[in-house]
């Protein structure tokens, strides 16, 4: 990542502040509840394709394949995975935050330059995390889907330079990146 952050940096940007997210739990309060939705839906939408597969099974004179309802199942299952390997992904990332912009750090680098963000706030989930958010959909999103917003990265509104969503999720070192943002970033 040092490679990586070394050959991103844009000529004579220096770096104020970097960190990683705080030790975290995967299924805390703030996302167990949609872990669970997540997972019953697929579960519950695998079992009514199975009773309509094996209702046409004997409507038809089919012979049953198992690997269809494993196939049905995985793709149901998508959602629940997806969220057990954005906060694996989490503790891998890292943030930077430079005299022109923030950064996420992961298997690319991933900027927001400080004129694009408009509005950006600290909030703090059910477990205690605060994440810094940017942009008005970040700032709108409920804390279970700050992580997947940190892990996707960067947007900007169509057609413009103007930051809808990106997300340092749960900063370990709170004060150091507040002092790197002092006078930077629009926080409300």
């Amino acid at each position: 990542m040092d490679e990586m952050l070394k050959t991103g940096l844009l000529p004579d940007e220096k770096i104020l502040w970097r960190g990683k997210a705080e030790p975290f739990t995967t299924l805390d309060k703030t996302h167990k509840k949609r872990f669970i939705i997540c997972a019953g839906i697929g579960l519950l939408i695998t079992v009514l394709v199975a009773v309509a597969y094996f209702v046409a099974i004997a409507r038809g004179g089919m012979q049953a394949k198992p690997y269809v309802l494993l196939i049905v199942l995985l793709l149901c299952g998508i959602p629940a995975f997806n969220m057990l390997g954005d906060a694996s992904k989490l503790k891998k990332m890292e943030y930077v935050v430079t005299d022109q912009r923030l950064i996420i750090l992961r298997d690319s680098l991933r900027p927001m330059p400080f004129k694009a963000i408009q509005e950006a706030g600290f909030r703090t989930d059910d477990d205690g995390h605060v994440s810094l958010l940017c942009g008005k959909d970040a700032l709108k999103a409920k804390a279970d889907k700050w992580r997947e917003i940190c892990v996707v990265g960067q947007s900007t509104a169509d057609g413009s330079d103007v930051c809808t969503r990106f997300v340092f999720y749960a900063p370990a070192d709170l004060k150091g990146l507040k002092a790197a943002l002092k006078d930077r970033l629009p926080i409300i």
